[in-house]
């Protein structure tokens, strides 16, 4: 056989092959089969179009495109694209249009979508639905709808947030509202406040809407007009569900702070015969009575509070201030068992990483000196969150007392362990004079060689730091410490003893000159004391700087 018939025969043998292999070859470069290759799926009768393009926003504020469309199947690709085109858009093909894409199903749809966020934002005016097609077609404006529809767009935050109140049921929008608020920030304020609006607009007899917007209606404008603007809301409320039971927990707390006590107490009254789950009953009902001196019934009412079972929602947040007005009013009665029961109660409830084990660790380092519970108490906070700035002064706290009760091997580790979580200077200085207990451990740096009046790299010493947080116990026992009320502090080498001039303190002057404070030698920048006090339009502080000392 000649090497040319052999070579023909190889080819045919190839060509052979390749013609059995082709469909599966096909198969696997088609992304999307839509059936057998073998069969073919005529189209339908008819032509491609887009038609009846409406645009509209809905409640929430999100602008919409709907639309029809016919697809008979032909070309085998096309998406459909809503654009939103600025002006300037037609005079640069090249501009990058957002789009909405959708793909075209065979038959008759109507369709509505999102309009897509504009490039730029700022205001359109008109609004594009057009079929996507490789192939060119011989009608293009059939497959092709716009309509002139002026929009001002919003900011991108607003835009997301309507997007993120259609995804969501009324219900959960409510709950979204009331985590906003209870986040305590003024942006947060504002996402719940548009989401509260819209619920409204909405549903108009939607009581808790109003309930949460007297509420935001305080926290942005705590005082009478809040107050005035919260009880119009709550008065609506109340129209629309008289016996909204949490409607008048509310009212209550607002009356309550109208200096409206009856009032408040027969709302306070009623409510408590349904047995709510809202906790925010007992807890406004102990300070309604707290603020007429009812300590010990106040007390009963917080109690009330924390012994009811967490709810895990909301109404966690008025157990929790149960637990601090109570604290409080332990503390103010010297209660030490009450108060020390109170703190296991609420660590075991809040866990290591909450307030309540810090409260809890300094309360045994300072009332019951625990340096040990102490530290082992901070420390699970430290676990939690080791940038805990609080955990770590109350750990360094405990090793100074450690190290002040210790000897030889072991008074040298704890002041190694004290300087890592504390570091000796005025900041260490002023916390251990905040306690009577732990004042001593002070005295005993200070003979070690600590300067009572050294400064930090604000150019602040321990008794600047008690009086800028208003100390007034821990300013008495660093100056009986040796703190010189003359000091300069500041980076412009202010005196010490004018900083509560300017805060108008008059205790803290009072103090001040107890422990030697001239005033009358006292000047900064060519002013006197007196000249300062002026300035500050209080005759009480003239007054008092006016009198000679009484140094003791």
């Amino acid at each position: 056989m000649s090497r040319r018939l052999l070579t023909l025969m190889a080819v045919l043998l190839v060509l052979i092959a390749a013609y059995q292999v082709r469909p599966s070859l096909m198969a696997f470069f088609d992304p999307e089969p839509t059936g057998s290759l073998t069969t073919y799926v005529p189209p339908l009768p008819g032509k491609n179009s887009v038609s009846n393009l409406v645009v509209r926003r809905d409640n929430a504020g999100v602008w919409q495109a709907t639309f029809d469309y016919y697809y008979t199947g032909e070309p085998r690709w096309v998406s459909l694209h809503v654009t939103v085109p600025h002006d300037a858009d037609a005079r640069n093909p090249s501009t990058f249009r957002p789009m909405t894409q959708i793909t075209a199903e065979r038959g008759a749809h109507s369709v509505t979508v999102d309009l897509p966020y504009p490039s730029g934002a700022g205001t359109t005016r008109k609004v594009v639905a057009s079929m996507n097609m490789a192939a060119p077609q011989a009608d293009p404006a059939a497959t092709r709808a716009e309509v002139d529809q002026p929009i001002v767009w919003p900011n991108w935050d607003q835009y997301e947030e309507n997007k993120e109140f259609s995804r969501h049921s009324s219900q959960e929008n409510l709950q979204r509202a009331i985590a906003f608020i209870d986040a305590d920030n003024e942006a947060a304020r504002t996402l719940a406040r548009s989401i509260l609006e819209k619920l409204v607009a909405q549903n108009p007899s939607l009581v808790q809407a109003y309930i949460e917007l007297a509420r935001l209606a305080m926290k942005s404008n705590w005082g009478p007009e809040g107050l005035h603007h919260a009880e119009g809301l709550l008065s609506s409320a109340l129209q629309i569900a008289p016996d909204d039971v949490n409607a008048k927990i509310l009212l209550g707390y607002v009356y309550a702070h109208q200096q409206r006590y009856p009032a408040a107490e027969k709302l306070f009254v009623e409510a408590a015969a349904t047995n709510p789950p809202n906790l925010w009953l007992w807890t406004n009902w102990g300070e309604l009575l707290a603020m007429q001196g009812k300590v010990d019934q106040a007390a009963a009412k917080f109690h009330e509070a924390v012994e009811r079972p967490m709810t895990h929602d909301t109404y966690d947040r008025a157990r929790n201030d149960a637990y601090i007005r109570l604290l409080a009013l332990l503390e103010r009665k010297n209660d030490m068992d009450g108060l020390e029961a109170l703190y296991k109660k609420s660590v075991a409830e809040f866990g290591d990483a909450s307030s309540y084990n810090l409260r809890y660790a300094y309360f045994l380092l300072t009332q019951r000196g625990d340096a040990a519970g102490a530290i082992q108490h901070a420390s699970g906070a430290l676990d939690v969150q080791c940038s805990c700035v609080r955990g770590r002064e109350i750990v360094g706290l405990a090793q100074y007392t450690i190290w002040a009760k210790s000897e030889g091997a072991a008074r040298a580790e704890a002041l190694n362990q004290a300087r890592i979580y504390l570091p000796p200077g005025p900041q260490s200085l002023y916390l251990l004079a905040r306690s009577e207990r732990t004042a001593g451990i002070a005295a005993q740096l200070i003979a070690a060689g600590e300067k009572i009046d050294q400064r930090d790299n604000e150019k602040l010493n321990a008794l600047a730091h008690a009086i800028s947080n208003d100390d007034l116990q821990a300013a008495g026992r660093l100056l009986r410490l040796g703190a010189k009320p003359e000091t300069p502090v500041g980076y412009d080498d202010m005196p010490v003893a004018l900083m509560p001039v300017l805060s108008r303190d008059l205790e803290m002057v009072k103090l001040l000159q107890q422990f030697g404070a001239d005033y009358a030698r006292i000047s900064y920048h060519g002013a006197t004391a007196l000249d300062f006090a002026k300035q500050t339009g209080d005759p009480g502080l003239r007054e008092l700087l006016a009198q000679r000392r009484q140094t003791l």
